[in-house]
This record gives C-alpha cells, structure tokens and sequence, in this order.
C-alpha cells in the first residue's frame, strides 16, 4: 500500500512539474541604456503588452546608468545564457555592443536595436525600431524660428558621446546654418542626460552668456534640469525646449514650465521592436529593416492632446 502511495505520489509531483513547465512562457530580452529616463518607461509600457500577447514573458534588464556599456553588455550575453528567443536592445555604445550582437547571432538569437535607425555594420541586426533623431533635431529648430523674433541665442545641452547626441544636435545646427541665420548657438555643455547635470550645465552657460535666450536640451530630463536653473536665476524668459516626449515632460509643458518637448512615440517603439522580434523568431524576412515613428514637437497649444 505505500509503494503504491509513493508511486502515486510521484507521479502527481512529475505531472505538477510537467504542466508549470509547459505553462512557462518563453522569453524575450527587453534591455535599455539605463533608467534614469522615464522615455524608457514608455518604450517597455509599449512592449510588454505586445510580448504577452504573442505568449512571451518580457524580461527587462538595465544598467543603472547610461555610461555603463560594459554592464549593458554583460547583461545581453547573460539574457544569450538565459536562452531567451529574442532581445531588443537600445545600445549605450552602438559599436562596443557588436560582439555582443555577434554572440546572439551565432546563438540563432535575433536582436532588434530600439530608439535607433541607425544600422550596424558587422553585426546581424534584424530591426531598427526608432525615429530619426536628425530630423528631430531639425524639427525643433523649425519651432524655434516659427515662436521668436529676431537674433536667437542658442545654449545646448548635450548628453553623453554618441550617436544620439550627435544626431540630435547636428540636426538643430545644420538646420539653423542652412535656414535661420539669426539664430546662434552660443554655448554647448554636456548633462550626460541626467536632470542635475543639465540644471548644472544650464546655470553655467547662462551665468557665462546672459544673452541666452533659448536652451536646447537634447533630452527631457536635461531640459527639466535647465526649467530649473532659469527658476534660481530668475531667467523664466528663456525658452527651455527638451526631446523625448515624456509624462512628466508633457506636465511641464501644460504648467508652463518646460516651453516644448518633441514627442518621439516611445510607447510605438517598444511595440514595434518587439512585433519586429515575434516577426523574426517565425522567419518573416524584411525589406526594410527601419522602423520609423512619427515626432511632433508639443507646446501648449496641443499638449492636452499627448497628455494620458
């Protein structure tokens, strides 16, 4: 009678296992810089219903901050070693996160780059779900020609090297240069996309260039930082212009605070990279490996339109 107990038993714990095992949910790698934005809260808002959907369980890992490539990297081969079925990463440092991107490829893992249209060379990258970050640079210095008069002073704050704080900026500049020569860039100080940092980096230029009259900050939260320098210095008649599209970015502009964001679809990104990744583990092959969603720089005319 206890053998067969322990026989019964056994079987129910073999089938218990069995079914939490087949219950498991495979896994797709969601990996951001860092997130210290909340630009990257919304790129996951959009990409965890989409994996749920497609029957995958998102597994987000990031560094703590945007500098750490060496972490961003390690944190990609370990999601390679958790045997996930794709990973959409948004790299610190694009060139430095290739033989990561290589590791994947010869582990049959297909990688989508998120918040980036800009392709790799020699690594296999299946999608690009991003904006273009030049354009929106553009767009933004379009604005500020459109609302002011006049010669423009122009501080800029910049964010960490790479390739989106160059396209960022070299989009606003060239921009300027090719239309708008009453407007000038004064001054450039990085915030390394950090809001302190861009408050600190905003109340420099403008103690140094009082003639300011305009800080671009090539992110949200650095420009939430220069709202709050102009608050010490007494300088609300600046214009503070910031880009990502965030909650709390839209919350400054509707308080009259923040002057203008450029909404960059975050929430679309992240659903689109992971659409990208279902698409690339059931072997659709692209034409086109870009991605792109649409930008709208957002002020008080039509924020109540962005605002959730």
């Amino acid at each position: 009678m206890k053998k067969i107990l322990a026989l019964v038993i056994a079987l129910l714990l073999a089938l218990t296992v069995a079914t939490a095992t087949a219950e498991e949910a495979p896994k797709l790698g969601f990996l951001p810089p860092a997130m210290t934005s909340p630009f990257y809260a919304s790129c996951i808002e959009g990409a965890t219903p989409v994996a749920e959907a497609l029957g995958y369980e998102l597994v987000v890992m990031a560094p703590e901050s945007e500098d750490d490539y060496a972490t961003q990297t390690s944190m990609m081969e370990d999601l390679i070693t958790q045997g996930v079925k794709g990973i959409a990463v948004c790299g610190i440092n694009l060139d430095a996160l290739i033989p990561a991107i290589q590791k994947a490829n010869e582990a049959g893992v297909p990688v989508v780059e998120f918040n980036t249209i800009t392709e790799l060379e020699g690594a296999d990258v299946y999608a690009y779900s991003g904006y273009n970050q030049y354009n929106g640079g553009a767009k933004i210095a379009d604005w500020v020609a459109e609302h002011t008069e006049g010669d423009v002073k122009v501080a800029i704050i910049e964010g960490l090297p790479s390739d989106f704080t160059t396209q960022r900026m070299g989009g606003f500049v060239d921009r300027c240069a090719e239309a708008y020569s009453n407007i000038e860039v004064v001054a450039t100080q990085p915030g390394d996309w950090v809001r302190e940092k861009g408050m600190n980096a905003a109340m420099d230029m403008i103690q140094a260039h009082p003639e300011i009259t305009v800080i671009y900050g090539l992110s949200d939260e650095m420009a939430l930082g220069a709202v709050q320098a102009c608050k010490q210095l007494n300088r609300e008649d600046i214009m503070c212009i910031g880009l990502d599209g965030n909650p709390n970015a839209f919350e400054s502009v509707k308080a009259g605070e923040l002057t203008a964001t450029l909404d960059c679809g975050p929430v679309a990104i992240g659903a689109n990279a992971i659409k990208a990744l279902g698409d690339a583990i059931n072997g659709v092959e692209r034409e086109d490996p870009i991605i792109e969603a649409e930008t709208t720089v957002v002020d008080a005319t039509i924020v109540d339109q962005f605002i959730k």
